[in-house]
């Protein structure tokens, strides 16, 4: 059986390494940017469990983007 290449599915609400993992950021970068107040803070599930909701870190990413100028402009070659 050939590996998958498939991208990974990720659900609706990330844990933390999952969190970290989806935007890019090792889990001490991203414990950090959360203890900052820089990322988005997780929400309470239920009783034990927190997670980070993937539009609110997409969010986040935009912003992020928009704010260093390199917003996404789509793709060079649709303009072709």
């Amino acid at each position: 059986m050939k590996p998958s290449t498939a991208l990974p599915f990720w659900p609706r609400v990330l844990r933390r390494e999952q969190a970290a993992g989806y935007v890019g950021l090792g889990t001490t970068t991203f414990d950090a940017e959360v203890a900052a107040g820089r990322a988005p803070r997780p929400v309470q599930i239920t009783d034990g469990v927190k997670g980070w909701c993937r539009l609110t870190l997409d969010a986040w990413i935009d912003d992020r983007l928009a704010a260093s100028g390199a917003a996404e402009t789509g793709n060079p070659w649709d303009a072709a």
